[in-house]
C-alpha cells in the first residue's frame, strides 16, 4: 500500500536554532564553564524529554547548582529562539494540499512543545504533533512509533519519517516505518525527490 502519512522531525528538519545559539547558552555559566554547564543542562533535560518532569523544574535545578537562579526566565526564553525553515514548511503545505497528512514527530520537553504549537504556528501548519514528553518515549524507543501508529490508525508501511538523525531513522525502520534521513542542509529539492520515490504527490 502507498504511504498515507508523513512524519517530520523538528530540529534539523522543520526548524533550526539561530546562529550563535550554543555560544549564548554557554554564557549562562560562570566564565570558562560554558561547555560543562551545557552538558549538565542537556543531561538533566533528558527526564523532561520523556515527560518525567517539567523543563521549568530542570532549569531551576541546574541554575541553582551553578548559582544562577535569577536567570531562569532568560534560559527558558533562550529555548524559544527557533527559526522555522521556510522551505520545509512549504513542502509540508504542498503535501497537505495534495491530501497527505503531515505530523510532527519530535523529541521535546513540555515547555518547548507548547511554544512550538502555539507560537510558531505548528498547530495550523501540521495535522498534529507527536512529542516525546507527551508520549513518554523518544524516537529510539519502539513505544514512540507504536503510539503514533495507533493514533493514526495506520500500518507501519503506510507512514514515513523524515529525520536528520540516523539512529532515529533506524528506529523508524525497525518499527516497519519508512525512514528518510534528511537535513535542511540537503535542500528541499532532495527531499521532494525522495518523497516522490515513495509515491507521494509532491
Amino acid at each position: 500500500m502507498a504511504v498515507r502519512a508523513v512524519l517530520v522531525d523538528a530540529d534539523g528538519v522543520l526548524q533550526v536554532n539561530p546562529p550563535g545559539w550554543l555560544e549564548a547558552l554557554h554564557a549562562f555559566a560562570p566564565a570558562g564553564a560554558g561547555e560543562e554547564f551545557a552538558d549538565h543542562l542537556f543531561a538533566a533535560e533528558q527526564s523532561a524529554l520523556v515527560g518525567h518532569r517539567s523543563f521549568h523544574d530542570v532549569v531551576a535545578e541546574v541554575l541553582a547548582h551553578w548559582g544562577r537562579e535569577d536567570r531562569a526566565g532568560e534560559l527558558v526564553d533562550h529555548y524559544h529562539r527557533i527559526e522555522v525553515c521556510s522551505g520545509t514548511a512549504e513542502v509540508v503545505r504542498d503535501l497537505r494540499a495534495a491530501g497527505v497528512p503531515v505530523h510532527l514527530a519530535t523529541n521535546q520537553q513540555d515547555v518547548r512543545t507548547a511554544y512550538m504549537r502555539e507560537q510558531l504556528g505548528y498547530a495550523d501548519l501540521l495535522d498534529s504533533t507527536f512529542s516525546s514528553c507527551e508520549i513518554g518515549a523518544k524516537k529510539d524507543d519502539p513505544a514512540f512509533f507504536e503510539h503514533v501508529l495507533a493514533e493514526l490508525r495506520l500500518e507501519p508501511h503506510e507512514v514515513v519519517l523524515v529525520d536528520d538523525k540516523e539512529h532515529y531513522v533506524d528506529g523508524a525502520r525497525a518499527a516497519g516505518v519508512h525512514g528518510l534521513q534528511w537535513t535542511v542542509d540537503d535542500g528541499t529539492d532532495v527531499l521532494r525527490a525522495r518523497l516522490r520515490d515513495l509515491g507521494l504527490p509532491i
